[in-house]
């Protein structure tokens, strides 16, 4: 985006440079959007300029307006309909609650949380959990974390309520006095240290390639908005940049040619200096003003000042 930015705003410049250089050079480098806005004074004379202009600025308001629109959506529509914020209204409710087959959680919640028996519902995959909150069979799923990271990392369309619970840590057990139980723990933190347990959980644990049950991404992921989603007005708007650019280059080349054209046939350059010749004195008339122009700019201007201020009878 930045960069289409830099090509809209450098090609306007480029194409008022020759009709009103003092001003272009004055707002030149960069975007400047108090250019664009005419907020300087300066109007773009060029038609060619005004050209790129509007479609620039058709390109920013469309922008504008998608993330404008976005954001409201993202603000406004609530992401998840579940009752469940947490452990707290999992004991004040009468929700059904699903956790893995074989798993402490059940006990944890039957003396711990006080949650009724006839509440749980045991549940044997990740297949089975995300089966099971989609159609209503349990509100929610309490499971042990690493558990949970692998299925959120399979399934999108679900997310963790409330702050985590942790009453035992994960462990490898050893016989004791085994050697085993150093070189893991050795090997553990060296992991931990340079940063590749980190990479492992990314890789393994990340949602970027997760899906629902029918293998599609998020509705959250189709949602969201990028520079791949506009890349039609960015397009757009470099193909009309260029073809304004290539429209006045050969305005300009024509321009010289018939200027120059009864000045190069009454010499007869030397073969070595000619291209040299004939470049140097293109650029110079690349970059000179037109005088044309010039005069009809100042008369419009002392006109404008001529109706604004009005000489007194």
């Amino acid at each position: 985006y930045r960069s289409d930015i830099y090509v809209g705003s450098g090609s306007v410049w480029y194409l008022k440079i020759r009709i009103n250089r003092t001003s272009a050079l004055d707002n030149w480098p960069g975007p400047n959007i108090l250019e664009m806005l005419k907020l300087a004074g300066e109007n773009t004379v060029s038609t060619l300029g005004r050209v790129v202009l509007l479609i620039w600025l058709f390109v920013v308001l469309i922008i504008t307006s998608s993330y404008t629109a976005s954001l409201t959506s993202i603000l406004t529509v609530q992401q998840l309909n579940s009752p469940i914020k947490g452990v707290d209204t999992l004991m004040s409710s009468s929700e059904r609650v699903g956790f893995q087959v074989g798993s402490y959680a059940e006990n944890y919640m039957i003396d711990e949380l006080n949650i009724a028996r006839s509440r749980l519902v045991a549940l044997g995959s990740p297949k089975e959990y995300a089966t099971a909150l989609q159609n209503g069979t349990v509100s929610a799923i309490v499971d042990e974390r690493p558990y949970v990271d692998l299925f959120l990392s399979e399934f999108c369309g679900f997310a963790i309520r409330g702050q985590a619970f942790t009453r035992s840590g994960w462990g490898f057990a050893f016989p004791r006095d085994s050697p085993l139980a150093v070189d893991m723990s050795t090997a553990i933190l060296g992991l931990s240290e340079t940063g590749q347990l980190q990479k492992i959980r990314e890789k393994w644990l990340s949602k970027s390639n997760c899906s629902n049950l029918n293998g599609s991404h998020s509705d959250d992921d189709q949602e969201q908005l990028g520079l791949h989603s506009f890349w039609g007005l960015f397009l757009m708007c470099g193909v009309a940049c260029f073809i304004a650019l290539l429209i006045y280059f050969f305005k300009i080349v024509r321009d010289f040619c018939n200027d120059h054209k009864p000045v190069e046939e009454a010499r007869v350059p030397s073969p070595e200096s000619s291209h040299s010749n004939t470049l140097h004195t293109f650029l110079a008339y690349f970059d000179e003003k037109e005088d044309k122009t010039k005069r009809r700019l100042k008369r419009k201007r002392d006109h404008d000042l001529s109706v604004k201020f009005p000489r007194p009878m």
